[in-house]
């Protein structure tokens, strides 16, 4: 009537970009939970591997390690690690192969860190 033309938005329009957000907010709220699982999965890989070279350099400083496997835990400070040691025989009557395994989480879903070296007799 008066030079009226149409303007503003159809239901249709508002229903359609409503979506487009509610898909992008879903996207961009399970990017942000992978990256949180990452991080703390890169946390958790990082610490284990300090701890099992810890006890590496513990093994490696301490009198000649017997054959035989061993483990524990870390005491108050980490306590959701635990860990692992395999002592065996080698070809060498004074070199012996020591195993260290960290392992974190429930059980059924442990994930874990190894290290493998060999340990030489003090003479």
């Amino acid at each position: 009537m008066f030079g009226m033309t149409d303007a503003g938005f159809t239901l249709l329009e508002v229903m359609i970009a409503i979506v487009i957000i509610a898909t992008s907010f879903v996207t961009l709220l399970h990017t942000r939970n992978q990256s949180i699982t990452a991080a703390d999965y890169a946390k958790r890989t990082t610490v284990a591997t300090l701890l099992a070279s810890e006890r590496m350099s513990d093994i490696e400083n301490g009198d000649f390690p017997d054959t035989g496997q061993d483990s524990s835990n870390f005491g108050d400070l980490y306590p959701e690690y635990r860990w692992k040691t395999s002592v065996s025989d080698t070809a060498y009557d004074n070199i012996r192969e020591v195993k260290v395994e960290v392992l974190w989480g429930k059980e059924g879903s442990e994930r874990s860190v190894g290290m493998v070296n060999f340990v030489r007799k003090k003479e």
